[in-house]
């Protein structure tokens, strides 16, 4: 695991805290996520040899083999692939941010209050949130709470949310996962479209990495999709780039109208 990526590695174990399965081969890993079978990151193959990473016929096949009933191909790579050896592949990068120091915490806006979403009404709001932003992914993302609300329960996640006063709406949330000594990961940074460009993530950010710090948690990793306007914000909160991870991906073919 040593060999793997700060990036794969802290993944890795927020799946196994949510009942995912990790396979372990000599040169790769299988990961299966049986409570959410729809969950394309949850259901993969990550290439761990990089002398290996550019066989892609042979990844393809592995994958084939391993998630015969899969509409998706998701394989994640230990570095930069040779995008001649994955022509019809689509090749995503993301950034693995790090902060060591201080993260920025923005002021929250007025009209909004923050706390930990625990019960069964807040995860039914994260739910809404998610298919508002994601939408026709209605059963994955309910799959997904449960997932989550099974980690908060255990211990093993603090997940907070933004809420409007004037009905209590969700419309903003986040959630931080200590997965190793001193260390600990951000996860799904989400913010409705009506309630952007008010600090909200920013103030999200801080009030998550103010309750890693208090439980020991010095290094904190979030991941954004290279160059891109979070990643941005997540710079200037603090944190700072020190690998990129690099994923080959196909997502389901759409249904014919």
């Amino acid at each position: 695991m040593d060999a793997i990526g700060l990036g794969w590695r802290t993944d890795l174990a927020v799946l196994r805290y949510g009942g995912s399965a990790v396979e372990e081969h000599p040169d790769h890993l299988v990961v299966r996520t049986p409570a959410n079978p729809t969950y394309h990151w949850g259901n993969f193959v990550l290439v761990t040899d990089p002398e290996a990473a550019d066989d892609a016929d042979r990844w393809r096949a592995r994958f084939g083999a391993e998630f015969p009933e899969a509409r998706h191909l998701a394989i994640g790579l230990p570095g930069q692939p040779d995008a001649a050896a994955w022509q019809g592949t689509e090749i995503e990068a993301s950034d693995v941010l790090v902060a060591t120091g201080a993260v920025a915490t923005r002021d929250l806006a007025d009209g909004y209050t923050v706390r930990p979403i625990e019960s069964a009404e807040d995860w039914a709001a994260s739910t809404a949130l998610n298919d508002e932003h994601y939408p026709g992914e209605l059963e994955f993302a309910r799959l997904r709470s449960q997932i989550r609300s099974r980690m908060v329960e255990a211990g093993h996640l603090t997940w907070f949310g933004a809420f409007t006063l004037d009905g209590d709406r969700l419309v903003s949330e986040l959630g931080i996962v200590p997965v190793e000594a001193g260390l600990a990961r951000y996860q799904s940074v989400l913010t409705h479209t009506e309630h952007r460009r008010r600090g909200l993530t920013g103030h999200l950010l801080g009030v998550a990495a103010q309750h890693a710090r208090s439980a020991g948690e010095t290094t904190l990793v979030i991941i954004a999709d290279a160059n891109s306007a979070a990643g941005r914000l997540y710079r200037a909160a603090g944190f700072a780039h020190t690998e990129t991870a690099w994923q080959a991906y196909v997502p389901p073919a759409r249904e014919s109208d």
